[in-house]
């Protein structure tokens, strides 16, 4: 017993464009009824396309061929981007790291170079309080004598 297209369509679970597309695209062979409508034989439809079973996911045999490709070449797409992320996440944190580690060693300069100037501008003080004060006791009496 052959089945019509839209018989056929219900049996794999696809569209009845999609069974008419496969017959004159060649995938599927069909005879044509005098009335314009195809009659299928039912190995050659399963040829093409598994049968429905009861237990089975029908959402899955009616998506048809394209569609798992393309979802793989997504899937694909996707774990390549996810990668892209990871990388560029790991770059971003070791750069940032570099960065951490540059500010530190610039605070630790600066401070050091504060501390030197503190420093010395102390003893640079202290030397012009000692040349600016008159001595006094001997020393007063001795600079006194000598000049």
């Amino acid at each position: 017993m052959k089945l019509s297209a839209s018989q056929a369509a219900q049996a794999v679970g696809k569209s009845v464009p999609t069974i008419t597309r496969a017959i004159k695209s060649g995938k599927l062979s069909a005879e044509r009824l005098s009335q314009g409508r195809y009659a299928i034989d039912p190995a050659e439809l399963h040829r093409v396309w598994p049968a429905l079973t009861r237990n089975g996911n029908t959402l899955d045999n009616m998506l048809g061929d394209e569609t798992p490709r393309e979802t793989s070449l997504l899937e694909a797409e996707v774990l390549a981007l996810h990668a892209k992320i990871a990388a560029l996440e790991a770059e971003r944190d070791r750069e940032r790291s570099q960065l951490s580690e540059t500010i530190d060693d610039l605070r630790r300069r600066l401070d050091a170079e504060s501390t030197e100037r503190r420093a010395l501008t102390a003893q640079i003080t202290d030397q012009r309080d000692k040349s600016a004060r008159r001595p006094r006791g001997i020393r007063a009496w001795l600079s006194k004598n000598s000049s």
